[in-house]
């Protein structure tokens, strides 16, 4: 039997007849898959909870995404977490990181291995960059230089600006027994210390050890609030660590120079002046010491002024002033500090990350991340009343034409270590001032090898 027509079907025949059948079944999936829209991009943003808490709280991630469409998942991971994951790589595309918030000082080293990309490109890229947001006239330009370029290169915007301040009891400071009592004392009136002897003869007047009351602290447990606080007092006295322009440059080993002497040897006078226990004293200790009403002044964070003026946690709320670090130097200067936002090199969604970046710097994330907890680096934020009718606004604003930097160069975390190191020798007695900041010195030589010099002679024999 033939089929109609009387023609019987070659093999040849059949075999394209199956071919084309099979092509139309491929093109027709291809076409329905097409069709099908386009699964939602995700992007995975990690830090440390403390500071991104003053953008989630904001609610204002949920409007990029509506906006956008890119989903975006916040992971709490502090910076040791997220190098760690850097080093290792991502196990999947899922445990890829996209965006990190880290202290600037690590960019340096993160730099060096290649594991944060520039933003120069997306910057220069209309695809990706917002026209309206021009962050060299936007943005506090040293600051966003400092915290996010490096060697002539951008690699992301600041998360936030951190600086110290002098925090004080402005309801003692103003009481009129207080102000009659110390000029009789100090022959002079009683106001916020402007240099450290002023500093000096504040807190000792307040210190009353019998009512369990100080006139300051220092935080001499071994960590960063040692460190970073011992710098309030070297930079007021022209002191450094290293003599360089900007964090991202080499220069001579200046950390034993005649001006942190002075400056270390003025932090020790405070122990006197201080809570017994104030060895023991960090970033939390010290501030509860200010909130329970326990000491008269201290130096803090910006971060942590919220929770000075937070009645349901502080006794003191309302009755604290804010003013600059204290200068022994003639020049006031300002701790130059904060976290700044980037991409890993990592990243599968770059020009979505970019396009975070942009959104989290927008005048209105700002304002809201301000006023709940952050510090912008966005000029027009403190144009909204309601930033400037914060407490510490007018400090803030204060410290940022004076802002100085630290090293962010690849060796920035064994600087920082080796200096936690000997500082909390000098400040346990276990070293003199000279001979510390001598034996600091040579680990930094040590560190640094070719790439820096002495340029104050060592004394101690090591």
């Amino acid at each position: 039997m033939t089929p109609l027509g009387g023609i019987r079907p070659t093999r040849h025949s059949q075999r394209r007849r199956i071919v084309f059948l099979l092509l139309a079944l491929s093109l027709g999936m291809v076409l329905r898959a097409s069709a099908l829209p386009a699964p939602p991009i995700t992007i995975r943003l990690a830090g440390d909870a403390w500071f991104l808490d003053s953008l989630t709280k904001t609610g204002m991630i949920a409007e990029f995404h509506q906006k956008t469409g890119i989903h975006v998942e916040v992971l709490h991971k502090n910076d040791h977490a997220i190098l760690s994951d850097l080093d290792h790589g991502p196990s999947s595309d899922e445990d890829t990181l996209d965006v990190i918030v880290v202290r600037h000082r690590l960019l340096g080293a993160l730099v060096q291995k290649d594991q944060v990309r520039e933003i120069d490109s997306l910057l220069a890229d209309p695809a990706t960059h917002d026209a309206g947001f021009v962050p060299q006239e936007q943005l506090f330009t040293n600051w966003w230089l400092e915290l996010s370029s490096y060697a002539g290169h951008t690699y992301g915007f600041p998360f936030t600006g951190l600086t110290t301040y002098l925090c004080y009891r402005k309801d003692l400071l103003n009481d009129p027994a207080n102000q009659r009592d110390f000029k009789i004392r100090y022959h002079r009136k009683l106001t916020p210390p402007r240099t450290w002897p002023e500093y000096n003869e504040v807190a000792e007047f307040f210190t009353r050890p019998e009512q369990h009351f100080y006139g300051t602290y220092i935080q001499g447990k071994q960590g960063l609030a040692l460190w970073y606080e011992w710098l309030n007092v070297a930079y007021s006295f022209g002191g450094n660590i290293l003599d360089s322009k900007h964090g991202w440059e080499y220069g001579d080993i200046v950390v034993n120079s005649p001006q942190n002497l002075a400056a270390t040897t003025e932090y020790l006078k405070l122990i006197a002046f201080s809570p017994p226990d104030t060895l023991h004293f960090g970033w939390g200790e010290a501030q509860s010491a200010l909130q329970q009403g326990q000491v008269f002044m201290g130096l803090l964070w910006n971060d942590q002024a919220p929770f000075l003026e937070d009645p349901a946690v502080s006794k003191v709320a309302g009755k604290i002033g804010y003013a600059r670090v204290p200068s022994n130097s003639g020049e006031s200067l300002s701790q130059l500090e904060g976290l700044t936002y980037l991409i890993p090199t990592e990243s599968k969604h770059a020009p979505e990350a970019y396009r975070f970046l942009e959104f989290a710097l927008s005048r209105e994330v700002q304002i809201r991340q301000t006023l709940d907890g952050g510090t912008s680096l966005r000029k027009s934020t403190y144009e909204d009343p309601s930033v400037k009718r914060l407490p510490c606004t007018s400090a803030f604003l204060a410290a940022v034409p004076v802002g100085k930097g630290k090293p962010t160069i690849p060796e920035s975390p064994q600087i920082t270590d080796a200096m936690v190191q000997r500082l909390s020798q000098i400040v346990r007695g276990e070293k003199m001032p000279r001979d510390g900041l001598d034996f600091l010195a040579l680990d930094l030589q040590s560190i640094l090898g070719k790439h820096a010099r002495l340029r104050f002679p060592v004394q101690t024999k090591p």
